[in-house]
């Protein structure tokens, strides 16, 4: 699920993962990601901190509540310090910078091939910040 209030970040998002052959769902708002998390039953999201309604940290939290298995990553053009607790309490794998999008592939590549893979939200110690 790929959740942005632009259009064209949704689409750079959907090209920078296009290699995983998935299905994607995208959302133009946090309200509309919740409301649809049931239905749509996303693995991932990547979710804008700065949105019009509810925010990213608020959405995070609303659409974990809604659909637990969702694993969110957080991506925000404003990187400020702040954000990374607001993050992890929101219940988010990972903040990660807009300029920087590349580290949302990177994460989503190594959990696909990692016998490892990331812990679940309740056993991350933090998410990272890139």
């Amino acid at each position: 699920m790929i959740v942005d209030d632009h259009a064209g970040t949704r689409k750079m998002i959907r090209k920078l993962l296009d290699f995983l052959g998935t299905t994607f769902c995208e959302c133009a708002t946090g309200d509309e990601a919740v409301s649809r998390a049931r239905e749509f039953k996303p693995d991932w999201v990547t979710m804008d901190v700065h949105m019009p309604g509810s925010n990213g940290f608020q959405s995070t939290e609303a659409l974990r509540k809604e659909y637990p298995p969702a694993r969110v990553i957080l991506v925000t053009a404003h990187n400020e310090p702040h954000f990374l607790r607001l993050s992890h309490v929101a219940g988010a794998v990972a903040l990660v910078c807009k300029e920087n999008l590349f580290v949302v592939r990177m994460i989503l590549t190594n959990e696909m091939t990692s016998s490892n893979p990331l812990p679940s939200t309740s056993d991350s110690p933090s998410p990272t910040v890139s």
